[in-house]
């Protein structure tokens, strides 16, 4: 099935529609409980102008930029949240300065595990009476933790992969990129370290590789949720001359060590590389 998904920007560009302000608080709710009853959560819709708001559910994936894709909930996806989440109210009408709560709450199935994602599209109603000129639709979405663990004090193992290690001559320097797959049932924080040697096993140079979704937001690392791919990259600033040499790449998610991956390159003066198809695969101990 074709699926839209929408990567989340705070404020998206329409024409012919008239925007209403709004403001919505908390903009995470972390959901912890028993399965098979009713959780319930809440957030508050406070309104800057008169207007009319409308409640949505989405499914979150991670998108290998390390941004989120929300794709509409779908009750015949066995995979989707829909199912698990119901709302009191779907459709808001605020006056200038009102304030209305949402209520909701999820029941979490018996088979589930791990951590998932959901969100909560806030959106806007469309005023078919007011359509002059180009005006801003706004979104916000009320972003769903899951915890579907028994045991919350368990320390889940991690599981990862790295793969797909690629470089090439970019100017002021060389590009690496590879992608880091989270094969765990929880979220966590990857920091990644890549290290050039030469034949002789000394150190040339080493870089952070991270997501565009890091980079962009200057952070440390890279958040990886369950059964996400993220493609992370980073330029070796420094001058190296063409010739072998051994990559040495490791990841060190949830405070935790994995597997280090190692691959023969030999750098020359050409673009865009053939990716490496070597994988490493790896399960940290408890």
């Amino acid at each position: 099935m074709f699926k839209i998904i929408l990567v989340l920007l705070p404020i998206t560009f329409c024409q012919f529609l008239h925007a209403g302000e709004f403001a919505v608080a908390p903009m995470v709710i972390n959901i912890e409980g028993g399965k098979n009853r009713n959780i319930p959560f809440e957030f508050t819709i406070k309104a800057k102008k008169t207007g009319k708001v409308v409640l949505n559910i989405y499914d979150l994936s991670q998108i290998e930029t390390g941004h989120m894709g929300f794709i509409a909930a779908n009750k015949s996806n066995k995979n989707s949240k829909a199912s698990w989440i119901k709302m009191k109210n779907k459709e808001f009408s605020l006056k200038s300065g009102e304030f209305s709560l949402a209520k909701g709450f999820i029941k979490i199935p018996s088979k589930a595990k791990g951590q998932h994602l959901a969100a909560i599209m806030v959106e806007e109603v469309q005023d078919k009476e007011e359509k002059n000129g180009i005006t801003v639709n706004v979104r916000y979405a009320v972003v769903l933790k899951i915890n579907a663990q028994k045991n919350k004090s368990k320390r889940i193992r991690s599981k990862t992969k790295f793969d797909n290690l690629s470089f090439s001559k970019v100017e002021g320097g060389w590009e690496f990129a590879g992608y880091f797959k989270n094969l765990s049932k929880t979220e966590g924080k990857l920091n990644t370290e890549l290290q050039l040697r030469n034949k002789k096993k000394k150190l040339i140079g080493k870089l952070k590789l991270k997501t565009l979704s890091a980079w962009q937001r200057s952070e440390d690392g890279s958040i990886v949720y369950p059964d996400s791919r993220v493609k992370v990259f980073g330029t070796l600033p420094a001058d190296v001359d063409v010739g072998a040499y051994q990559v040495r790449i490791k990841n060190k998610f949830n405070n935790r060590n994995q597997p280090i991956f190692r691959r023969e390159v030999v750098l020359q003066e050409e673009v865009n590389r053939s990716p490496d198809q070597a994988e490493a695969n790896g399960v940290a101990g408890s």
